[in-house]
C-alpha cells in the first residue's frame, strides 16, 4: 500500500467515523428535542422558546452529514440509466466527470458558505430565540460542503485507479464471464 493510499484511507476511515457519531448524536438530539417540547406543549401548556431552533438545527446539520455519508455508500441520487448503455470506459468517464462537477459545485458551496458566515460574524447578529451568533450556525453549511468537497476527491481517486466501478453496463455480462474464465 503506498504512502497516497494510506492518506486516502485514513481521511476515508476519519471522516467515517466523524459521520457515524455526528448522524446519531444530532439525531439523537433532536428526537429528544422534539419529544420534549411535544410534551411540554400538550400536556402542560408550555414549552421552551429555543427549543424549535435548536430542534432544527441539530436536525438539518444531521442530514448534511447524512449526505456526506450518502456520497462514501453510493446512495446519493445519480442517474444510473446511462451506464446501462454505455461500455465500461465509458461509464468510467461519465463517473470521472459527474464527480468532477460535483465537487466542483460543493467546493463553490463551501466558498460562498464561507463568505456568508464571515460577513454574519462582521455583522455580529444572534438568533433571539437561542442566542447563538448567526454566523456559529450558518458555518455549518460550509463545513458540510467542504467535507463533501472532501468525499468527491475520495470518489474521484477511486474510480481513477478502478476501485470503484459500476456492475451495470453495456457489456457488462459478457465483462463478467470474461473475468470469470
Amino acid at each position: 500500500m503506498s504512502a497516497s493510499d494510506k492518506i486516502f484511507d485514513r481521511v476515508d476511515q476519519t471522516l467515517d467515523g466523524l459521520e457515524r457519531v455526528v448522524i446519531g448524536a444530532l439525531s439523537v438530539v433532536a428526537l429528544g428535542l422534539g419529544t420534549m417540547q411535544v410534551t411540554l406543549r400538550y400536556l402542560f401548556n408550555t414549552g421552551f422558546e429555543w427549543n424549535e431552533a435548536i430542534f432544527v438545527l441539530t436536525t438539518v446539520t444531521a442530514m448534511l452529514m447524512a449526505g456526506v455519508r450518502a456520497v462514501r455508500e453510493n446512495t446519493h441520487v445519480r442517474v444510473d440509466v446511462l451506464h446501462m448503455i454505455v461500455s465500461r470506459t465509458t461509464s468510467k468517464m461519465l463517473d470521472v466527470f459527474a464527480y468532477i462537477v460535483s465537487f466542483a459545485l460543493t467546493l463553490f458551496y463551501a466558498y460562498c458558505g464561507f463568505l456568508f458566515a464571515n460577513f454574519a460574524k462582521m455583522m455580529d447578529t444572534a438568533s433571539p430565540e437561542t442566542g447563538i451568533k448567526d454566523w456559529i450556525v450558518y458555518s455549518i453549511m460550509p463545513i458540510a460542503m467542504f467535507l463533501f468537497s472532501v468525499r468527491y476527491v475520495i470518489k474521484i481517486r477511486n474510480v481513477l485507479l478502478g476501485r470503484e466501478v459500476h456492475d451495470h453496463h453495456a457489456g457488462a455480462n459478457e465483462t463478467y464471464a470474461e473475468e470469470r474464465s
